[in-house]
């Protein structure tokens, strides 16, 4: 509560850091989003995982892949989210989810290698 000239402080970001004040697109803070549900052990991937917390209605956010072949799938998931009140997001590919979700392999430049297909996470 002072006054005084030079009280700002300014924070700079390293050159390789992103800038948090940045707008992301909807797929980046999707991504943003699985990965600190992983952390923090919220995270559920596959029909079996998902179905049980939607049961439970522990469910916020379900996210489901266009590319799943079997279209009693994708029934079941929109039918639960539907009863519950939540609106499914859905991303073109399932590999590309899987990658999101953590079902992969990450090689020495932190790069996603030999990825698990998932069709729906929450």
């Amino acid at each position: 509560m002072s006054d005084a000239e030079g009280d700002d402080v300014q924070t700079s970001t390293p050159s390789g850091a992103k800038d948090s004040s940045a707008p992301m697109d909807t797929y980046e803070a999707l991504k943003e989003v699985l990965k600190t549900a992983l952390i923090h052990v919220g995270l559920c991937r596959g029909v079996k995982e998902v179905t049980k917390a939607l049961d439970k209605r522990q469910a916020h956010l379900c996210v489901l892949a266009n590319s799943v072949d079997e279209p009693l799938y994708t029934k079941l998931i929109e039918a639960l989210c539907a009863d519950h009140g939540i609106n499914p997001l859905k991303v073109d590919d399932a590999k590309k989810l899987g990658e999101w979700a953590c079902l992969c392999k990450l090689d020495k430049e932190g790069k996603a290698r030999k990825v698990n297909a998932c069709g729906v996470g929450l």
